[in-house]
This record gives C-alpha cells, structure tokens and sequence, in this order.
C-alpha cells in the first residue's frame, strides 16, 4: 500500500523559535567566548601568558638595549668603523692635495712656455 504524499505543510503561523535558536547561537557563542577570554586573561594562567609574551618580545632580534654584551660589541663594531672611516677621510684630503698639486704644476709649466 502506497500512500500518495502531496506538497509539505507550511509551518503554523506565529513565531519559528528553531529559526531564531539557529540565527542567535553564533552571536550567544561570541559572547559566551569573549567572557571567557577574559575571565582566563584575569587568572594568574593570563599573567603567565602577558609574561611570557612581553618576554618573547624583549629577546626579539632587532631590539637593541636589552643584552649588555651585544650592547659592548656593537658599540666596538662602531668605533672601529669610526677609526677606518676617518683614516679613509685622510687619504682622500692627501690624494686631493696631489691631484691639485700636480694640475698646479702641469697647469703653471704650460703657461710659461
């Protein structure tokens, strides 16, 4: 025995609470979240955490001031470059005083003849 099905009954009319459980869970889920969250930051397992990171963040390569060594050898980094930089500033003022000297000479025994 076959029973012919027709089309399905619409709702009753009135409020769907399965439509509006199913639009407001996600919202009632960010919330239920977020409380949480910041119950847990509040804890001493949050304050772990907030250490933990600013400690990560001070040993981060590129932050300079935090390690004395790495302070003492950067700065000897700086003054040897300091001492070969103005020793290459002499060299050029000597080969500048040449050159000039001997464009005098030349420019001077050409004008004599």
């Amino acid at each position: 025995m076959t029973m012919l099905q027709g089309p399905p009954t619409p709702p009753p009319p009135g409020l769907d609470w399965t439509f509006l459980l199913d639009q407001a869970m996600p919202i009632v889920a960010m919330i239920v979240l977020f409380i949480g969250l910041r119950w847990v930051l509040q804890t001493p397992v949050g304050e772990a955490l907030a250490e933990r990171i600013r400690t990560k963040m001070r040993g981060r390569p590129g932050v300079i001031g935090e390690d004395p060594h790495r302070v003492a050898a950067l700065e000897d980094q700086v003054a040897q470059l300091h001492g070969q930089v103005a020793e290459l500033a002499e060299r050029l003022d000597f080969a500048e005083r040449m050159l000039a000297e001997r464009r005098e000479r030349k420019l001077g025994g050409g004008a004599g003849r």
